[in-house]
């Protein structure tokens, strides 16, 4: 096989980062669109010894389950790679993905693996939406997504079928805004220029939304008439602010806020308690099919008034708050410090008493816990653990294992670290009881897992 090989190929199979599966000539070709049954041909890109990567060029339409995509954006957008197959097909593929990945990586055999949980909405689900600034070849400023596979470059958006109605029109205000003022762009590659983010939450079971525009500088043009506009726009638009980013990082955060217009948070409210969000909060980005992901945590976690339970990676502590309300304490563990200020706030909000929270990393904690060399440690029954897409640390679930509880619950959203992470958790005596998929993302590859362990032995 040789780089730039046209090929016709028959495909087999989608995996989960949204590309099509064929074979040829004893190797797996991966190519970026296409569904099982299609007929396509591609260009192949890059050659190995046991798989290549292929670009597709003409694809023949033959998959049963493919149906028309709605969005405009779909063959540049690097979002929604599955909304031209039947949703029903995307949740049989998702919870497919999270059974063979427990038994390839996690070497379980015969998982129990129950129904996915599938997400109450299927469009516009989406509470919060980052849009990118980058300059088009005269100069002028878009503001947009990402094309596929490329950090440094945008395309303008006309629509987006998950983000609100509300969302979009901000950003179409904006678009027009920044043209009429030639707001100087970003570069992410040369670091040149101002506007580099448009940041909106719109938070639906509240209907409260804020507006963030991150930006190298304060030096745009027109920025508060920018932003009296925007909060003029609903009565939904709690505050806009300006988030101040001289670093060369491309992320939507910032190093200080000022706040334009309004106040500087907004409040969202699950399963009956109220949460608190700034700029730089961490909330699941589906509400409503949060609730369910929630639920289940807590129905798998089976906990009593009898029970402690401990949450690590608690955010700014949704989960530690609704434990409290079946637990008898409930501990939240964080390592950004404004997310555990406002956890603490959140608890006040709410008139949790049985909740406190802890400051810094989960295995540093952990660690100093077992020394005697931090107060308040605590012995669990439960221990709760919703960590990032790299999943935890061998020493931290050695350090949960040393504690016994008698059940840990898992909240991934990645079933390949969730997988390795079991395996660790089966050599320590903590044996898988069951998982459940939650599809929190329509249309896109990305999938949401809780799963019940349960301690069957000292190891």
């Amino acid at each position: 096989m040789k780089v730039n090989e046209l090929l016709t190929l028959a495909i087999e199979d989608v995996v989960p980062g949204g590309q099509a599966l064929a074979r040829h000539e004893g190797r797996v070709v991966f190519v970026d669109r296409g569904l099982p049954g299609d007929r396509v041909e591609a260009r192949v890109s890059h050659v190995r010894r046991r798989w290549a990567d292929a670009r597709l060029e003409r694809v023949e339409p033959l998959c049963p389950d493919r149906v028309p995509p709605r969005c405009s954006h779909v063959h540049v957008c690097g979002g929604c790679r599955f909304q031209d197959l039947a949703l029903e097909a995307q949740v049989r593929l998702k919870e497919r993905h999270v059974r063979e990945t427990l038994e390839r990586i996690g070497g379980l055999e015969n998982p129990q693996v129950r129904p996915i949980v599938a997400a109450p909405d299927a469009w516009r689900y989406r509470n919060k939406m980052e849009f990118s600034f980058a300059p088009d070849s005269d100069g002028s400023p878009q503001l947009g997504l990402h094309v596929r596979g490329a950090f440094d470059r945008v395309f303008e958006l006309e629509d987006c079928l998950i983000a609100s109605e509300l969302t979009v029109e901000v950003v179409r205000l904006t678009q027009r805004f920044a043209r009429a003022h030639r707001w100087p762009a970003y570069h992410p590659r040369r670091h040149e220029g101002i506007a580099r983010f448009l940041v909106v939450r719109h938070l639906p079971l509240t209907d409260q939304c804020a507006v963030h525009l991150v930006a190298a500088s304060d030096q745009l043009d027109g920025l508060d008439a920018w932003a009296r506009e925007v909060a003029a726009t609903s009565p939904a638009i709690q505050g806009v602010s300006l988030l101040i980013n001289r670093a060369r990082a491309n992320v939507a955060i910032g190093e200080e806020e000022r706040l334009l217009q309004g106040r500087a948070t907004v409040v969202e409210r699950l399963l009956g308690l109220e949460f608190e969000a700034g700029a730089a909060s961490f909330l699941q980005t589906n509400s409503r099919a949060a609730e369910g992901l929630y639920q289940g945590a807590i129905a798998a976690a089976a906990a009593t008034p009898d029970d402690v339970v401990l949450d690590l990676y608690c955010g700014t502590g949704t989960l530690t708050l609704l434990f409290a309300r079946v637990a008898g304490e409930a501990i939240g563990v964080e390592s950004v410090e404004p997310a555990v200020i406002a956890a603490r706030a959140n608890a006040v909000r709410n008139r949790v008493t049985n909740a406190r929270f802890e400051a810094g990393e989960s295995r540093a904690v952990l660690r100093q816990w077992a020394r005697g060399e931090r107060a308040g440690a605590p012995r669990p029954s439960i221990v709760v653990v919703d960590p990032p897409r790299a999943g935890l640390h061998p020493r931290v679930v050695a350090r949960i294992a040393e504690l016994t509880p008698r059940r840990v619950i898992y909240v991934s959203c990645n079933p390949a670290t969730l997988a390795r992470d079991l395996k660790d958790f089966a050599a320590l005596g903590f044996a898988l009881d069951h998982v459940t998929p939650f599809d929190l993302f329509p249309h896109t590859p990305h999938i949401e897992c809780v799963a019940r362990l349960e301690r069957t032995a000292s190891v």
